[in-house]
């Protein structure tokens, strides 16, 4: 199925909303994007902003802080929701591969299943978050789509 908003499943509450798409989010992750993530964050650990630090490491070269890579997951979520998953999504995630600078990260996910929980209708989201080839993090998104009774 092709890419559709959250609030087309909650006009349908079916299960033909198991192996709805999101829309892919695309991200170039540049040396600038790493610096400025890690300026605006504090977060100044070699690793990230230190090319010549970074080639001693276990990677070879800088890496992208993993909390940036969430960021996106998150962004495309919301937008997915229209901001509802800031209030009340879930997310288990568990980072798999390091973004390099040079990489260009995409974003998806697909409605595995619809659950109760809490008395709430939710969908169960796969996260799909590659770079090229690479797997970079693996994990669930669980978003409402009813309130308790609904």
């Amino acid at each position: 199925m092709g890419p559709r908003r959250m609030t087309e499943i909650i006009t349908s509450k079916t299960a033909n909303a198991v192996g709805i798409r999101l829309p892919v989010l695309v991200r170039h992750v540049d040396q600038a994007r790493i610096d400025a993530y890690a300026q605006a964050t504090g977060d100044l650990n070699p690793i990230h902003i230190d090319p010549d630090y970074a080639k001693t490491g276990p990677f070879g070269r800088t890496i992208a802080h993993g909390l940036m890579t969430l960021a996106f997951v998150a962004e495309i979520l919301n937008g997915w929701s229209c901001g509802a998953f800031d209030e009340s999504g879930e997310i288990d995630i568990a980072f798999v591969g390091p973004v390099f600078a040079g990489d260009v990260v995409e974003v998806s996910g697909v409605v595995e299943e619809i659950v109760k929980r809490d008395g709430a209708d939710c969908v169960r989201i796969a996260l799909l978050v590659t770079a090229g080839e690479r797997r970079i993090l693996a994990g669930h998104a669980m978003q409402p789509i009813s309130g308790p009774g609904n």
